[in-house]
Parts: structure tokens; C-alpha cells; sequence
């Protein structure tokens, strides 16, 4: 026998050794290959390294078994439940006699969520298009669009859709659950929608400026109050722990209360003169064919805003109901500028309301006495020095006679505000650089820091801006418009009722505002607002007088004869400024009354009127009348 390293084989090794070359050959095997066998060192390291996995194994298991079974239980917890936030809860709001303007009404949403919709999810939205009386592939995109795992299908359920979803069960169908909010209920939605404006779903900027506070379902200020007072309105809502199984499916909620301090808004609005103010504004739109208009309210002593009305308006209880889109859609893109609120937002040339500041100015540069007439045939003759045949005329509306300037503002007269302004004959006019710098102290050009969004500048033009702008010279013909209130400037309703309230009150700018006071829940004062003198004592109250009487004289046997109507002596300036349609003009008026101790000062503005009418002094008047009858029967 053959021996192998000093080792016998044996014949069942041979044996062996046959039978696998005869399967080698049968199947064709390589004759060359050898069998080679494990060495012991080999062997033993093979073992070793078995041996240590196992330990290595069994070590990992008892650290994530009992080692770290507290902390992997905790994330296994996590996985399995989630927190999320309820809509945030907001403070309501009341007028300045804590009548409820805005009330947070409970209503009810239908969501959808899923990272990946089923076969079983489409039956279901299929179910749920039934229910909600919508096309079942609308919802599928709504769904398949939304940027959220979470998406709102509904907000706001009527009772009737509730009651269907509730008898289908609707949480046992996959992805949907229906889930409790606080809505806004607003009272007399048309009346107040710009001052106090709507609340809508938190955009991406305002969460990126306030992370943790709001969650992608929350809904924020949008425009007026609402947007303006945000954080005083917000409080912390609360937040839902719900416990979920692997598919899915809700096994556990609970609600977690958070603290907040409770504060509500006491604007320095008076409901019912708002109310009023709307209503009329409408009934003169319909009597006259117009559009748009602007009315707002002032206490001219505080600059607390009585009532503001901006036409036309929208209703904002239309962003709480959930309306189709289309609806929302055309509010969005109605070029009348529904959204717009006319009172601070939108500049018009003010027309002959200009006058008595112009009048302020001429006397206090001294440059005319109150007794002192000018003349006023109808118009100004201007010589043309290039074409003396056809000299330039300005033309008052009618032919005046001698008026001083008590009477010139009572009876409104272009000749007498041509002379005084721009200068002509032997009366020295103020100029533009004056009448520009008195109009600044009133407070025309800036901002009157209103506590609302979306306020507008005024502007006055100057030769420098006309020459930068329009690379042409300033004529006198500019310093004439502009001493009528025509031509390029513009002011915006509010800048003229401040201006007028500093007429009235002794000289003193006020900055207007809408918020009295912040308020907890049980009514006792957080915050109160003082009145905030921007300047004072910038004019003689002795000049303000002389003004103040021909302002009088308006409403006795001038423009605003009308308002003898009130139970109260009062004041007024009327003004009408053109537009670019010939014949079509917006007509204005700014009053107050009481005459010898003024609570209110009202400006009110109706835009493309035809012809010249008082059909804005008519409506100041009509509004009044309602106020002062409300007065009288408390």
C-alpha cells in the first residue's frame, strides 16, 4: 500500500477515491482538480472566529434587550404616537362699547392622510366624493397635489354632510379622519371686512419667521385687525397626543392643554355708527351709479377712529365657510379692488378740500388779512408772452364777486385760492415751496402711522420732482392746480380727516388709531392706548378760528348747505376733483360737528360721479342724522 506522510490509507479511502472520478467523469469534471484537506491551523482560526461572532452577537442582543430596553422603548413610543398642534385659538374682538364683533365658532374638517394612496384609500374617495357631493377625481388631485402628508378636504362641514360621514363611519375609512377647530365668525361681515379683514392659512414666510408657533394647518391674521394685531390675538392652542398601531390606525388620543394668557382687542370703533355708515354708503352707490367710496371717522381730540367704510367690500365670513375656490377666485382678481381699502390705501387729488389749509398758510406768512376781497369774475386771465391773442385762463365754477376769506371758504372760490396760492395781480401768492411745507405739517405727504396694514403715502408735487420726473419746467399754471387741489397730488381719505382734526382742535396732529385697549377674558384692562400728538402749536389757534368760521359759513350759504339738516351747528369743506373722464368726477366732503366743541370729524369721498353734485356732502349728511338720532335717544 501507498503510505502518505507516514500515514496508511485505507482501502475505503480508495474506494472513495474511485467513485468520485467516476462522477467526474460522468459529468464531465476537470481531471485535473485535486481534493486538498483543511489543515488543523486553518481549522482551529475558522472555529476561534465562529466562536467570537457568537459572543459578538449574543453581547449586541443583551444591550438592546435589557441593556438599553428604557431608551429603545422610549423611541419605539415615539414612533408609535405623534404630537400635533390644534388651530391656534385667537382673542376676539369687541367695538368701543364691548359689543362682540368677532366671535371663534367650533367647526368641524374632514383631512385625508397618507405618504401613498391604496387601493382601499381610492374606494374610500370614492365613498367620500358621495358624501361631499364632489367629483371623486377632484379630491384625488387635491390630494396628489398637496405639498403635506395631511391634507384638508374640507373645512367647515355643513350638519347634513356631518351626519353622512358619521353614518359611513367615515374614521374606519382608510386615511380620513374628521377633526374639531375654532373658525371666525365676523358680525356684519361687509360692514367691517376691511378694518377688521379675515383670517387665512399660514404662509410659508410667517412660518419660517416664527418656528414652533404655527403648524402648516394654522390660520393667521390677512389683512386689517386681524393682521395688524396677530401676536396680541394669537394664543397658544392645544396640542393632540395621538398613539397610532404600525398600519396606521388611532389607538390612543390625548389632549394636552397648554397656558396662555387670554387677549382680546377693544377697537375704538362704534358698531353702530359703522353699521350706519355702510348701509348709506350703499343706498347713495345705488342712487347714483357709482362704485367705489370711502368714509371714515374721527374723534378729532383723541384720534380714536369712530368708523371706517371702504366700497366695495367683501364679506369675510366667505374665508371661514370653506366656498369654492371660484368664488374666492373671482374676489382675488376682480380688477374693482375689492381688497383695497380706500380709506388709507388709495391717493386721490383732493379738490377744493385743500382750501382752508391753504388758507391757514396764507395767514400765518401773513401775506393777506381775513377782511381783505378779492374779486373773482369767473376766472384769471394768465398773458401768453409767445402768443398774446390766446392767453392762458383759470376759471373758478362760478363767478363770485368780492369775497374776504371767510367767504371765498364758505362759497369755495378757485379765483380767490389762485391769488393767495400762486399770486396774481396785487395779491402775493405763497407759492409752491410754502404751500408744500404747510401741507407737510398737516401731515399730506407721510404716513399718519395708523395701526392698520397697508397704508399709502401722500404726495405733493414740487419743480424739482417735475423736472426730475417729467424733465419739464414748473409753471405757475402747477402752482394754481395745486392750490385747488388738482393736478398731480394725491392724499389718501385718512390723511385729510387728520389734517382736518388738527384744524378743529386747537393745531394739534394726532396719530388715528383703531385699538382702545387690550382686554383678558374676564374684561379687565391689559394694555390701554393714549392719544399720540405727532406736533403741536405748528399754527395760531387765532388763524385756526378765522378758518374754522368760513368752514361754518359753508354749511350756512355755501357748498354745504345741507348739513343745516343736523340737529348740531357744524362745519364743512366740500371738493370735487376731476378724473380722466371729462365730466366724470370724485366728489368729496369733510365736516364736523358740533361747531363749538367738535366730537367728530368725518371725510367721506364717492368716486366717478357725473357732473358736479354734493352727493358725498348729502351722504355725510344722512350719516350724521343716524348718528345724532342714536345719540339723542340714549
Amino acid at each position: 500500500m501507498r503510505k502518505k506522510r507516514g500515514k496508511e490509507i485505507e482501502p475505503h479511502e480508495v474506494f472513495l477515491d474511485n467513485l468520485a472520478q467516476k462522477k467526474e467523469e460522468e459529468y464531465g469534471a476537470s481531471k485535473k482538480r485535486m481534493e486538498v484537506s483543511l489543515s488543523p491551523v486553518v481549522l482551529k482560526s475558522f472555529s476561534f472566529l465562529l466562536i467570537f461572532f457568537f459572543l459578538l452577537l449574543f453581547g449586541r442582543s443583551l444591550q438592546l434587550q435589557i441593556i438599553d430596553d428604557d431608551r429603545f422603548s422610549a423611541l419605539a413610543a415615539r414612533n408609535m404616537s405623534s404630537v400635533s398642534s390644534a388651530q391656534l385659538l385667537r382673542g376676539v374682538i369687541y367695538d368701543r362699547n364691548r359689543s362682540q364683533l368677532v366671535y371663534n365658532s367650533p367647526q368641524y374638517d374632514l383631512y385625508f392622510r397618507s405618504r401613498s394612496i391604496s387601493s382601499e384609500e381610492k374606494r374610500a374617495i370614492a365613498e367620500i366624493s358621495r358624501a361631499l357631493e364632489r367629483e371623486p377625481e377632484k379630491i384625488l388631485r387635491q390630494i396628489t397635489e398637496s405639498e403635506t402628508t395631511t391634507v384638508v378636504i374640507e373645512r367647515d362641514l355643513d350638519h347634513e354632510t356631518l351626519v353622512k360621514l358619521q353614518a359611513m363611519q367615515v374614521e374606519d375609512l382608510p386615511g380620513f379622519f374628521v377633526s374639531s377647530s375654532i373658525g371666525r365668525e365676523y358680525v356684519s361681515g361687509n360692514a367691517f371686512s376691511h378694518l377688521i379683514g379675515y383670517i387665512g392659512k399660514v404662509d410659508r414666510e410667517m412660518l419660517r419667521k416664527n418656528p414652533g408657533k404655527y403648524t402648516i394647518h394654522d390660520y393667521v391674521g390677512k389683512m386689517g385687525v386681524e393682521s395688524f394685531y396677530e401676536d396680541v390675538l394669537t394664543r397658544a392652542g392645544t396640542k393632540m397626543k395621538v398613539e397610532r398601531d404600525a398600519a396606521g390606525n388611532i389607538i390612543s388620543s390625548e389632549e394636552i392643554k397648554e397656558e396662555s394668557t387670554g387677549k382680546n382687542v377693544v377697537l375704538t370703533i362704534d358698531a353702530r355708527l359703522q353699521e350706519i355708515t355702510e348701509e348709506k354708503i350703499r343706498e347713495k352707490l345705488e342712487e347714483t351709479g357709482a362704485k367705489s367710496a370711502a368714509v371714515v371717522a374721527l374723534d378729532p381730540n383723541t384720534g380714536e377712529v369712530l368708523a371706517m367704510v371702504s366700497k366695495p367690500a367683501f364679506d369675510n365670513n366667505l374665508f371661514k365657510r370653506g366656498v369654492e375656490s371660484s368664488v374666492l377666485q373671482e374676489l382675488f382678481t376682480n380688477d374693482s379692488g375689492v381688497f383695497v381699502n380706500r380709506v388709507i390705501s388709495a391717493g386721490y387729488p383732493t379738490g377744493s378740500i385743500i382750501k382752508p389749509l391753504l388758507a391757514v398758510a396764507a395767514l400765518e406768512e401773513e401775506i393777506v388779512s381775513p377782511e381783505k376781497q378779492i374779486y373773482s369774475p369767473g376766472y384769471i386771465t394768465i398773458p401768453n408772452p409767445w402768443n398774446p391773442s390766446e392767453p392762458t385762463i383759470f376759471r373758478d365754477y362760478q363767478a363770485h364777486g368780492w369775497r374776504d376769506m371767510r367767504e371765498a371758504i364758505g362759497v369755495s372760490s378757485n379765483v380767490y385760492f389762485y391769488a393767495i396760492g400762486g399770486g396774481y395781480e396785487d395779491q402775493e401768492g405763497l407759492g409752491s415751496a410754502r404751500i408744500r411745507h404747510y401741507l407737510n405739517l398737516f401731515g399730506w405727504e407721510e404716513k399718519t402711522g395708523i395701526d392698520l396694514p397697508g397704508e399709502k403715502d401722500g404726495f405733493i408735487p414740487s419743480p424739482e420732482w417735475k423736472k426730475e420726473t417729467l424733465n419739464d419746467i414748473w409753471r405757475i399754471g402747477d402752482t394754481y392746480n395745486l392750490s385747488i387741489g388738482q393736478g398731480y397730488l394725491t392724499t389718501t381719505p385718512m390723511q385729510v380727516a387728520r389734517s382736518y382734526a388738527a384744524l378743529v382742535n386747537g393745531g394739534r396732529l394726532l396719530t388715528p388709531r383703531v385699538l382702545k385697549e387690550v382686554v383678558d377674558d374676564e374684561g379687565k384692562t391689559i394694555i390701554k392706548e393714549e392719544t399720540e400728538v405727532v406736533r403741536e402749536d405748528f399754527v395760531s389757534p387765532q388763524n385756526l378760528e378765522i378758518v374754522k368760521e368760513g368752514m361754518h359759513m359753508a354749511t350756512t350759504m355755501g357748498t354745504a348747505r345741507s348739513l343745516q339738516a343736523l340737529p348740531v351747528k357744524s362745519g364743512a369743506k366740500t371738493g370735487t376733483s376731476q378724473t380722466s373722464v371729462p365730466g366724470v368726477n370724485n366728489n368729496w366732503v369733510a365736516a364736523f360737528a358740533p361747531y363749538d366743541d367738535p366730537e367728530i370729524v368725518i371725510t367721506s369721498i364717492i368716486e366717478g360721479v357725473e357732473g358736479v353734485t354734493p352727493v358725498a356732502t348729502h351722504l355725510t349728511r344722512d350719516i350724521l342724522l343716524e348718528y345724532y338720532k342714536d345719540e339723542d335717544q340714549e
